[in-house]
C-alpha cells in the first residue's frame, strides 16, 4: 500500500536530485503530457560504465554511446528503484556484450525497450532476458543492427506480453515465418527492412492483425501472397529498395489490402507503371515512387488512376523527362496522366525534367484543382510558367527552389487567381530582383513564409521596394539575414535613400557597375570552368597526336582512386590496407603508380584509361586541390559522354558549404556514395558498399 501510495504522489516537477555530470535532465510537453527525460549521450561527454541516477519523476532514459558492457538486475538498479517509474529504456549502442536472465525483473513499468547497436550479444541470452521482462507493460522492442540471424525462439519468453511493435531492421535475419510471432495477438506493426530475406524464405502467414508492415533492402525479387497469408488489415506497407522489377502482379497480389492507405515503392528497378495498377485500393491515401531506378521507364496512360489518391510522389525517377518528345514516343501521356486522380492534394515531381514551353505539358496539370502542397524542385526550369498556378486554387505551399528561375515582371500573370497561397519556396534560384511587380499585394498579404535564400540580388534602386518590405512585413522571411547582394553585401545593410537614387551620378555609377559586373561574371564562369577548358584543351591535343582509347579489355586496374596529398594518409592506411591488401582489388594510386618524367595529365588519362571505375575521395582539402577537380572532370567525361568508365564517390568528411562546388554537389546530391565513419558499424557497411562496387562492375 505505502509502495502505491508514494508512486501516486510522484512530484510533478524534478526532485533536487543532481543530474549526472555527462547526462542532460528535462522535461517534454505540457501538463498531462509533461514526461521527464534523462540523457546520458557518450559520444557528446564521454562514456560512462555504469546507469547513474536521475531525478525523481524521469519517465523516459536514453543511455546510449556508452560502454555498460554487462546488463543486469544490479546495472539498471538505479532507474528501478521504488522512485523510478521508468517507461522508456533506450540502450543503443553500449558495446554490451553479456545480459542476464533477470535483467529486467525490476522494471516494473517498461513498455519501451530499445537495445540496438549492441551486437555482441547472444542471441540465446537476449532471449532468456526477455522472460523478466514487465508482461503487462511491455509493448514495443527495438532490436536494430544486432546483427541477429535466427530469430525462430527469440521471443518465447514474452508469451502473455502485449507486445504491439517490433523492430528488426538491420539484421541479418535470412529466414522469416510469421507464426514465430502468432503469441503477439496485439502485434501492428513489424519492421524487419534491410535483412536478407527473400521470397523462398519469406512466410507472413500468422500477422493477420498488422497494420504497419516494411520488408524493404530485402532481396525480395517478387511481391509477396499477402492475400493469401491474411494480411487484410495493413494500412502501410513498404517494398522500397528491394528486388522487385515488375508491378505486372501488383493489382492481384495487392487485391484484398482494401484497408491500404500508404504505400511506399522506391527505388525500384522498374520500366513501366500499368493502367489501373493502383484503382483496385480503394482507400489508399499516399504512393511513393521515388527514385525508380529503370533505364526506360514509361508511364501508361492511366497509371494514376485512383479516386482515393491524395499524395503522390514521383521524385527523383531517373530524371524522367516531361516533354513532348518523350510524349509522342509513348512514354507517357499529358492528356490523361492526372485525369483519373482528381483528389491529390500533395504532388511532389521534384528532380525530374520539365519543358514548361509546352502548353500540353502545363495542361497536364489542369484536372488538379484540389492540389494545395507542390513541389518542383531541381527540375532544370528557367521561369514561372505565366497562367499555371491559376489551375490550382486551393494552393498553399508551392516550392520551386533548386531551379534556374530567373526574375518576371508581371506577377499579375504568373500569380493569376492565386488566393490560398501560404508558403513560397524559391530558394537556390537565380533572382536577382523582386519588385513591387513581382508578387501582388494579395498574395503578399496571404503568405505566411517566404524563401528567398541563396538569390544573388542585385543592389540598385530597382531593389529597394523589396528592402523595404522585408522590414515591414509580418511575413517570415526564411534566412533573411543571409540574402545578400551580388556585390556580397548583405541586403538588409543596403540603404540608399530615395534621394541618391535619384542622383544622375549614381545612375551611371550603376551602369558602371554593371559593366563591371558583366566582365566579373564572366570571369567568373570562366575560372569556374577553367579545368573543364583545360580538359577540352587536353583533348583537342590527344587528337592531334592521334591518341586512342583503350578498351576495357585492356584494364590493369580496377579502380582508380582521385584523392588529395592530405588525405594520402588515410588512402595508404585504410583503403589500401583494405581494398588492396586485404581483398586483393588492384588500385591505381598516383603516388604510387603513376609513371615518372611523363606529363601529368597524361598520367591521368592515360592510366584512368586503364581502370575499371573511379573512386573520388571527397574532402574539403579535395575541393580546393585543382589537381582533384581536373581528376573528377576527366571521369565525369568519360561517364557521361563515353559510358566507358563507373564513379563510386567517398565521403572522407562533411565538404562545407564555402568549400562546395557544382561538380561535388552534383554528386553528393544525385550519386549513390559511401561515407566513411569512425563508428564500427558504419565502417563495416563503408566497405561492403565498395567491395559489392568492384565486384559487380
Amino acid at each position: 500500500m505505502n509502495v502505491l501510495l508514494l508512486l501516486t504522489i510522484l512530484p510533478m516537477v524534478l526532485s533536487n536530485t543532481i543530474c549526472n555530470n555527462h547526462c542532460t535532465c528535462r522535461h517534454k510537453g505540457r501538463g498531462k503530457n509533461r514526461i521527464y527525460v534523462g540523457t546520458c549521450d557518450g559520444s557528446l561527454k564521454g562514456e560512462l560504465t555504469y546507469i547513474p541516477k536521475f531525478p525523481n519523476g524521469t519517465s523516459k532514459v536514453v543511455f546510449i554511446n556508452n560502454g555498460l558492457q554487462i546488463l543486469s538486475r544490479e546495472s539498471l538498479g538505479n532507474i528501478s528503484s521504488i522512485h523510478s517509474h521508468v517507461t522508456d529504456l533506450n540502450l543503443k549502442y553500449n558495446k554490451i556484450k553479456y545480459i542476464h536472465n533477470n535483467a529486467f525483473t525490476d522494471m516494473l513499468w517498461l513498455g519501451l525497450l530499445d537495445i540496438s547497436g549492441n551486437d555482441q550479444i547472444n542471441s540465446s541470452d537476449l532471449a532468456n532476458s526477455f522472460n523478466s521482462l514487465p508482461k503487462g507493460y511491455i509493448n514495443t522492442l527495438i532490436l536494430k543492427s544486432m546483427k541477429l540471424k535466427h530469430i525462430d525462439d527469440l521471443f518465447d519468453g514474452l508469451e502473455g506480453c502485449k507486445i504491439r511493435t517490433i523492430t528488426l531492421t538491420n539484421n541479418d535475419i535470412k529466414t522469416f515465418n510469421g507464426k514465430w510471432f502468432a503469441q503477439f495477438q496485439e502485434l501492428i506493426t513489424l519492421d524487419i527492412n534491410w535483412n536478407k530475406i527473400s521470397n523462398r524464405n519469406l512466410k507472413l502467414k500468422g500477422l493477420s492483425g498488422l497494420t504497419w508492415l516494411h520488408l524493404g533492402d530485402n532481396p525480395i525479387s517478387e511481391i509477396p501472397a499477402f492475400c493469401d497469408d491474411g494480411l487484410f488489415k495493413l494500412t502501410t506497407l513498404h517494398l522500397s529498395h528491394t528486388q522487385i522489377r515488375s508491378f505486372a502482379e501488383l493489382k492481384e497480389k495487392f487485391r484484398c489490402l482494401q484497408s491500404l492507405k500508404y504505400l511506399y515503392l522506391n527505388e525500384l528497378e522498374i520500366n513501366k507503371l500499368h493502367n489501373n495498377t493502383f484503382s483496385a485500393l480503394k482507400n489508399l491515401k499516399e504512393l511513393n515512387l521515388m527514385k525508380m531506378q529503370g533505364r526506360s521507364l514509361e508511364i501508361s496512360p492511366y497509371a494514376f488512376n485512383s479516386s482515393s489518391l491524395d499524395t503522390l510522389s514521383f521524385y527523383m525517377t531517373k530524371r524522367f523527362r516531361f516533354t513532348m518528345w518523350y510524349a509522342k514516343m509513348g512514354t507517357f501521356s499529358p492528356q490523361t496522366l492526372f485525369s483519373q486522380c482528381r483528389n491529390i492534394i500533395a504532388l511532389d515531381l521534384s528532380h525530374n525534367v520539365f519543358n514548361f514551353t509546352e502548353k500540353k505539358i502545363r495542361d497536364m496539370f489542369k484536372p488538379l484543382k484540389n492540389l494545395q502542397r507542390l513541389f518542383l524542385e531541381h527540375l532544370q526550369i528557367t521561369y514561372i510558367p505565366k497562367y499555371f498556378l491559376h489551375n490550382f486554387p486551393k494552393l498553399r505551399k508551392l516550392s520551386m527552389a533548386k531551379n534556374m528561375i530567373v526574375p518576371w515582371t508581371d506577377g499579375t500573370l504568373t500569380f493569376k487567381d492565386v488566393k490560398s497561397l501560404q508558403i513560397l519556396n524559391l530558394e537556390n534560384n537565380r533572382i536577382s530582383m523582386i519588385s513591387s511587380k513581382s508578387i501582388p499585394s494579395n498574395v503578399l498579404d496571404n503568405l505566411k513564409t517566404i524563401d528567398l535564400s541563396n538569390n544573388h540580388f542585385t543592389c540598385s534602386c530597382d531593389l529597394l521596394w523589396f528592402r523595404d518590405w522585408m522590414k515591414s512585413t509580418k511575413v517570415e522571411i526564411k534566412n533573411a539575414k543571409t540574402y545578400k547582394c551580388d556585390n556580397s553585401e548583405f541586403l538588409t545593410k543596403y540603404n540608399p535613400t530615395p534621394e541618391s537614387c535619384k542622383n544622375i551620378v549614381l545612375i551611371i555609377a550603376v551602369s558602371i557597375g554593371s559593366l563591371v559586373g558583366v566582365i566579373l561574371f564572366a570571369t567568373i564562369i570562366v575560372y569556374f570552368c577553367r579545368w573543364r577548358i583545360r580538359f577540352q584543351l587536353y583533348n583537342i591535343r590527344s587528337r592531334y597526336r592521334n591518341y586512342h582509347k583503350l578498351t576495357q579489355n585492356n584494364s590493369v586496374y580496377v579502380a582508380y582512386v582521385i584523392y588529395c596529398y592530405e588525405d594520402l594518409t588515410w588512402v595508404k592506411n585504410k583503403l589500401i590496407k583494405e581494398i588492396e591488401i586485404e581483398q586483393g582489388f588492384k588500385l591505381c594510386i598516383p603516388h604510387r603508380d603513376f609513371e615518372v618524367g611523363k606529363v601529368f595529365a597524361d598520367n591521368i588519362v592515360d592510366h584512368m584509361n586503364l581502370s575499371k571505375t573511379v573512386i573520388p575521395i571527397f574532402s574539403n582539402n579535395f575541393s580546393k586541390n585543382e589537381w582533384c577537380l581536373f581528376q573528377l572532370d576527366v571521369a565525369r567525361s568519360k561517364l557521361t559522354k563515353e559510358g566507358s568508365l563507373t564513379i563510386l564517390p567517398v565521403m572522407l568528411e562533411e565538404v562545407e558549404f564555402k568549400n562546395m562546388n557544382a561538380a561535388i554537389y552534383s554528386f553528393i546530391k544525385l550519386s549513390n556514395y559511401a561515407a566513411w565513419s569512425e563508428d564500427n558499424n558504419a565502417k563495416e557497411l563503408f566497405w561492403d558498399k565498395i567491395k559489392d562496387h568492384l565486384k559487380n562492375i
